[in-house]
């Protein structure tokens, strides 16, 4: 049930990374007036647990939930007092994808912020990493924010890169976009990458981003729209390419759910862009929400951002 305090879900496995993605979730917590809520599961390995008694590794499930509780509290007990944000822990057992996406959603918290590798290392054992990280972008109904390394201010984003492909998805990743970049006060830049050197189709793409460049302006949010031609290098490499080129901050990318063919940045592209990036990267599904109850309540009390940017996404 929905309490009024927006929360967020930062997954923590004690890794550097993880703590990582637990340091830029301290600003992005005092942005939203959110509580943390600092997750840790135990994975329970079935090979394990054939090679040992049921008592002996029940004994062990209980040791290390014991021992794992006393990190956690110690760890939420100093983001408090050096953030100033309040902090609770939440031990599971379980697949891990499987329990950041149900305590997601029994939390109902508004976002996910958990540390990535590159891929690879997306094989090597690890709790939040390679498979399972994937499976919590594609599956999490809120907004995922994947870290990979400290940034110049953690939490902090300024400049937002927004590649676009153009699909009826666009609507909704635009919306998210000026959503985030109002929050933050960021300046977005929109970028659309053109597989072709076909005039008609570099035309219509310009006429595009001046659609969407249009939509953010009259939100009050500044905006740069630039179009690149694909020739050797893949999207996904154009995409970080050009994020370190205008110094961004934050990538945000529409993804899909499991099950889908669609290949366009919401496929292997989205994969190599949220792996290979050394940047901050939000992931947002077509049906994910994001309802920050206090701060919305503040920005935008009668929802009119919401249905402006659908009138003028609509226009033409």
């Amino acid at each position: 049930m929905k309490t009024g305090r927006n929360k967020i879900l930062v997954a923590i496995d004690f890794e550097e990374q993880s703590l990582n993605a637990l340091e830029h979730s301290f600003e992005i917590a005092r942005l939203f007036e959110a509580e943390l809520i600092l997750l840790y599961v135990i994975e329970v390995s079935n090979v394990l647990g054939k090679l040992r008694s049921p008592e002996d590794y029940v004994k062990k499930i209980i040791q290390e939930a014991r021992e794992k509780f006393d990190e956690l509290e110690k760890l939420a007990q100093s983001v408090s007092s050096k953030a100033l944000v309040r902090t609770s822990v939440i031990i599971e057992k379980g697949k891990p994808y499987d329990k950041i996406i149900e305590t997601a959603i029994e939390q109902d918290v508004i976002m996910i912020v958990m540390g990535k590798n590159s891929i690879s290392s997306a094989s090597k054992r690890n709790k939040y990493i390679g498979s399972n990280t994937m499976n919590v972008v594609r599956e999490a109904e809120c907004p995922v924010i994947t870290i990979k390394e400290h940034t110049k201010i953690p939490g902090k984003f300024y400049r937002i890169l927004l590649p676009l492909d153009f699909t009826r998805q666009t609507k909704k990743q635009v919306q998210k976009a000026i959503e985030f970049g109002g929050y933050f006060g960021a300046k977005i830049y929109v970028l659309s990458i053109v597989t072709s050197d076909n005039k008609v189709a570099k035309l219509l793409k310009q006429v595009q981003l001046n659609q969407v460049k249009n939509a953010i302006h009259k939100n009050g949010i500044s905006c740069h729209t630039e179009s690149l031609l694909a020739n050797e290098e893949t999207v996904s490499e154009l995409v970080i390419s050009y994020s370190k080129k205008i110094d961004a901050d934050l990538i945000i990318i529409m993804t899909q759910q499991k099950k889908s063919f669609v290949n366009y940045y919401i496929g292997s592209n989205a994969q190599e862009i949220i792996f290979n990036s050394s940047l901050p990267v939000l992931s947002i599904i077509p049906t994910a929400e994001f309802k920050p109850g206090v701060v919305t309540s503040m920005v935008d009390p009668l929802g009119l951002i919401k249905k402006k940017l659908d009138d003028e996404l609509n226009e033409d």
